[in-house]
């Protein structure tokens, strides 16, 4: 008699992505290296998915991150996710930069409408929190 594979729902799927993706340990230097780098793209590079995945990957072996896609994959999420709670959050840029960095490679990524995300709330709190410190 032969088991059956258990059925995955695309949540919980989707949890599992997120959980390799959070797992990913990125550094604020790292992460500002890896914006840097994307910021570096010829203009239309700078906007398509792939030609930003292949730059992060050069990035993250480059930087000694080691070969692993994952690496490159998580970097590209977060940045993703910052730049989309930056246009709804943040637009003004009123949030001190290093703070926001400084969440950005904490905050877990969750999944939102429109893909992987940063809950907003939590995240700003997390900010604000960080700009608070006395250091």
């Amino acid at each position: 008699m032969m088991l059956a594979e258990p059925v995955r729902s695309a949540a919980t799927e989707a949890d599992d992505i997120l959980g390799l993706l959070n797992a990913v340990a990125i550094t604020a230097g790292q992460f500002q290296g890896a914006m840097e780098t994307l910021a570096a793209l010829p203009d239309p590079a700078r906007r398509d998915p792939a030609a930003q995945a292949i730059a992060l990957q050069a990035y993250a072996s480059d930087a000694g991150l080691g070969e692993d896609p994952l690496v490159s994959a998580a970097l590209h999420a977060r940045i993703t996710a910052l730049a989309k709670w930056t246009t709804a959050w943040d637009p003004d840029r009123q949030s001190d930069v290093q703070a926001v960095i400084d969440s950005a490679v904490r905050f877990p990524l969750s999944a939102g409408v429109n893909g992987i995300a940063f809950e907003p709330a939590g995240f700003q709190e997390l900010i604000l929190f960080i700009e608070a410190l006395p250091w």
